[in-house]
């Protein structure tokens, strides 16, 4: 599977003679871009070789995981079932639009209910609701998507290699991919939600992969929280667009990539170092920040997004 890697000219990076490279893994497919092809594949052929007719996977009202499930599974001649945090007036957003033109029935949950999703009373209530259904977790983090995302990293090592590895972190199933996969110096996870346990997980994930590696590091890169766009934020993402030609998503790469630049600025990595970062798709999720970014940069400069998606 080909990916395409492009040098990035960033005038923080190059004044401080950082040398960046970005995996444009939202580019790689029409149907599901970015991490989640890798992510799903292996899941979606797991299902096929043992017998199971759909898939069922949690996500919120503009969930990149639940947008590629939907369009993913119909393509691989699977059912789906989206459990989608909130209200059934989300039904009309594109995002759920699209997983349900694609075949994918949607049950809303209440936010109490949806905590529920990694309880293990939970999920054997939902396999005798679906006896013929193969169970993801949120953000299709399973052991199988690790293997995808390790395949992924080997793509990237046939193009390139360098010093660090970046990746934006939401579940950290790809990160732990990368680990177990990659050649690079170093692999840095770019958390971009409050979440205590996302080291513990990574290890737990790469244990089971009998991985040793131990060149990784975890970064923090949430501001503000999950899903929440500042001005600031927004404000990065058109200087990054201006100076490279590439749009961010608004949850997951933007954030990691302004946490980049912050450090390029403070010195924290040395001269000449060669970054590699992966932008790891999502750019749907915009659908979802309309109001907010008409908010806080006006009407032009949301045509400007929708101009790139």
């Amino acid at each position: 599977m080909t990916i395409q890697i492009q040098k990035v000219s960033f005038k923080c990076a190059i004044n401080h003679d950082i040398s960046i490279s970005m995996v444009r893994a939202d580019l790689m497919h029409p149907l599901a871009s970015g991490n989640k092809i890798f992510k799903l594949l292996p899941n979606l052929q797991f299902a096929k070789d043992n017998g199971y007719s759909e898939i069922i996977s949690f996500g919120g009202a503009f969930s990149n995981h639940i947008h590629a499930l939907a369009l993913m599974s119909q393509k691989y001649g699977l059912n789906s079932v989206g459990i989608i945090r909130g209200e059934e007036e989300y039904a009309a957003n594109p995002t759920l639009q699209d997983a349900q033109n694609a075949g994918m029935k949607l049950v809303f949950v209440s936010r109490k209910d949806y905590k529920r999703r990694n309880e293990s009373e939970y999920l054997s209530e939902l396999q005798q609701q679906y006896p013929n259904a193969l169970i993801l977790p949120e953000g299709g983090s399973s052991q199988l998507a690790i293997n995808g995302c390790s395949q992924l990293a080997k793509e990237v090592d046939k193009q390139v290699s360098g010093d660090i590895l970046a990746v934006p972190c939401g579940t950290g199933a790809t990160f732990a991919g990368l680990i177990c996969g990659s050649n690079f110096k170093q692999i840095r996870g770019y958390v971009v939600l409050s979440d205590e346990s996302i080291s513990d997980r990574v290890e737990k994930f790469i244990n089971k992969e009998k991985c040793t590696k131990t060149n990784y590091q975890i970064e923090v890169a949430v501001f503000g929280g999950y899903a929440k766009l500042s001005n600031e934020l927004l404000a990065f993402v058109f200087d990054w667009l201006e100076q490279t030609g590439i749009l961010l998503d608004p949850i997951y790469t933007s954030k990691m990539c302004m946490r980049i630049m912050q450090q390029i600025e403070a010195g924290e990595f040395q001269a000449g170092t060669k970054m590699t970062i992966i932008h790891s798709g999502g750019l749907q999720g915009w659908r979802g920040m309309k109001k907010r970014v008409i908010q806080l940069a006006g009407q032009d400069k949301w045509d400007l997004l929708q101009s790139h998606l």
